[in-house]
């Protein structure tokens, strides 16, 4: 099989199992980027997510992944659905990638492990390994390299047709296959996430503080959010830079019914959540990325913006 045929293959795969944007970049190291990564976590704009210092060196370097790769695939799966979030301030938010019955790792997986089947099917010679995002590799600068988006001011991929509203992963194959090119920063002159970003975390052009991120305090903080910080009705997530985002306007919607937002969720007030106890919480959100704030991230995510709303 020759390479462009090879290559249409692995595209028609992918397609046929439900991604969007299939793209090829050109395995290296990634030395700025790495420069760029260190710098951010000696500042500690990576709060204490402490993660993110490990495996610096496998993150920047594809090969320690997989010594022989000579590809690396990029995809691209839509979750984004016609819902909106209600404008009613007695109703919390949850961000839309979080709506689902289950989590977004374990359907990606589920995919990319029977792909990357079909795929070394093809020859006796191929050999693959996917990621999505809680492996080692910077999907969102690959995603960049192979032409899926361009880095938005908002520090999310941006994809003219689609917006951003897609998961990221990869698979690193030892074929050499024509790569794709990268495409125009489309942003220009618009600050729309920066402006509306209601804590200052954007503060700079794709540059993100995760100390004042919304996201990162109802998520992955363990610890108190800061007085200050308000949460402005968010309980798990944050979507305002990318709901305010034009490329985000273009009504294109998953057909993945997993990632659709579950009826049991939908138009609960807080008290009606704060009533959950703890078995309700494992119950209602077990499979889910939800599950990741755990319990007590709940309940002080809810109880803080549910006073926020209660002063305003």
């Amino acid at each position: 099989m020759t390479g462009n045929n090879l290559k249409n293959s692995i595209v028609r795969i992918c397609k046929d199992s439900g991604f969007s944007l299939v793209k090829f970049s050109k395995p290296e190291i990634l030395k700025s980027e790495k420069s760029y990564l260190e710098n951010w976590i000696k500042d500690k704009k990576n709060a204490t997510m402490k993660w993110m210092e490990n495996n610096i060196e496998k993150r920047v370097n594809p090969f320690l992944v997989m010594n022989d790769v000579k590809s690396i695939i990029s995809l691209a799966l839509l979750y984004d659905t016609p819902v909106l979030h209600s404008d009613d301030s007695n109703l919390p938010r949850i961000s839309r990638y979080a709506w689902g019955k289950r989590d977004y790792h374990k359907i990606i997986k589920s995919k990319l492990k029977q792909i990357c089947k079909d795929i070394e099917l093809l020859s006796p010679e191929i050999k693959t390994k996917f990621y999505v995002d809680d492996g080692p590799m910077m999907d969102k600068v690959w995603a960049v390299r192979s032409g899926i988006g361009w880095m938005g001011k908002n520090t999310n991929v941006i994809n003219p047709d689609l917006g951003s509203y897609f998961f990221l992963s990869e698979i690193l194959i030892n074929m050499e296959l024509e790569y794709d090119e990268p495409i125009e920063d489309m942003c220009k002159n618009c600050r729309l996430c920066l402006v509306e970003c209601p804590t200052g975390a954007l503060y700079d052009e794709y540059k993100l503080d995760a100390n004042l991120c919304i996201s990162y305090q109802t998520i992955e903080n363990r610890g108190e959010i800061p007085d200050d910080l308000n949460l402005n009705g968010w309980i798990f997530g944050c979507d305002i830079c990318q709901e305010v985002c034009p490329y985000n306007s273009k009504g294109v919607f998953t057909d993945e019914n997993l990632f659709f937002p579950r009826e049991e969720l939908t138009n609960k007030s807080f008290d009606d959540l704060l009533n959950y106890t703890e078995k309700d919480f494992n119950e209602t959100f077990s499979g889910t990325p939800v599950k990741r704030t755990k319990y007590t991230g709940w309940i002080r995510n809810l109880k803080k913006a549910k006073s926020e709303i209660n002063k305003n």
